[in-house]
């Protein structure tokens, strides 16, 4: 435990997946500390009392980490899926409200993806993962969205998305009513099976058939770097949507605000990113830092710090380092 001349105030920031959480702590001057993974902690797929114990699994590690005190962390932010909704912000109030009371902050987990890439000013984040969502802070901090409805309701230009037309091109190309296309034979070996009315039962079977047809994803990516004409078409259509969904958070706001790119299919250099930038009518910004950090940009600005150039170099610098060390709890 650290002495009281030495005493820091530490922040601790979380953003919480559907496959995985990734936790960090940072001093007020933005000196990441550590920075930890965990299981998921999406309450919306995941039993809460699961998501409570990855929770306090990585806060209590955390703030060992530091050889500090829970009392020492001035903020404890948590951006999770679904957290902007009664049933799932009640569950958190309920596990952590008390422990943590005036120092707890529950949010959206797209939030901390926007502040990667804005530091904690307003802007639009696109996030097209296995699915998708435009969601807006604007300087008023009031929040838009356009989209993240899921894949019964929406999720265009996802990987869910980019997945299940691969899939309904080959069997359309199976009916002969559709294009031959190299997607057959990707499939054919990602599956391996014989023929495309294989993967029916595979897919209608699967325990989650949004994530099985997700993977399917990667098959339109190297597809589309073959050339395929169909492939190349399913991506032009994913990423025509993905632009719809910026424009309709653009139409909720009263100023230009730079789109921020996040999720697995925006985060790299894929066809759907190359095919976004050339399309896009909108200024685009890729993060150079996780949204873990984001998450600690969002726990310092709850606290009135705002990171200056100073605070953003050291998240930059010091996540760089503990990225090198991340931690599976």
């Amino acid at each position: 435990m650290q002495s009281n001349k030495q005493r820091k105030r530490w922040v601790i920031g979380i953003d919480g997946g559907g496959t995985k959480t990734r936790a960090a702590i940072a001093d007020t001057r933005g000196q990441v500390a550590a920075i930890m993974t965990g299981d998921a902690s999406n309450p919306l797929s995941r039993p809460w009392t699961d998501v409570e114990q990855t929770l306090r699994e990585l806060i209590e590690a955390l703030v060992r980490s530091v050889e500090a005190g829970s009392e020492d962390v001035a903020a404890l932010y948590l951006g999770l899926a679904g957290a902007d909704r009664a049933l799932v912000a009640n569950q958190i109030s309920s596990a952590f409200g008390q422990e943590w009371q005036g120092r707890l902050f529950v949010d959206n987990d797209a939030t901390a993806a926007l502040y990667a890439g804005t530091w904690g000013e307003p802007g639009i984040v696109l996030i097209a993962g296995t699915g998708s969502i435009a969601y807006a802070i604007d300087r008023h901090e009031q929040r838009h969205r356009a989209g993240g409805w899921g894949y019964l309701l929406g999720d265009e230009g996802s990987g869910f998305d980019l997945g299940k037309q691969a899939v309904v091109a080959v069997l359309r190309a199976f009916d002969g009513r559709g294009e031959a296309t190299s997607l057959t034979e990707a499939l054919l070996a990602h599956y391996a099976i014989r023929s495309p009315a294989d993967a029916i039962a595979l897919i209608y079977g699967s325990s989650n058939p949004r994530k099985e047809l997700a993977d399917c994803s990667r098959l339109v990516e190297q597809a589309a770097q073959g050339g395929d004409a169909v492939a190349m078409q399913i991506i032009q259509q994913a990423a025509a949507s993905l632009v719809e969904l910026v424009h309709a958070c653009q139409r909720k706001l009263d100023e230009p605000l730079p789109v921020v790119l996040a999720g697995g299919l925006l985060s790299t250099d894929t066809s759907l990113r190359r095919e976004l930038e050339k399309t896009a009518d909108f200024e685009l910004c890729v993060p150079v830092v996780s949204p873990v950090v984001g998450a600690l940009v969002a726990g310092l600005k709850k606290i009135r710090i705002l990171p200056d150039g100073e605070v953003i170099e050291q998240l930059r610098k010091t996540q760089a380092v503990q990225e090198g060390s991340d931690v599976d709890e």
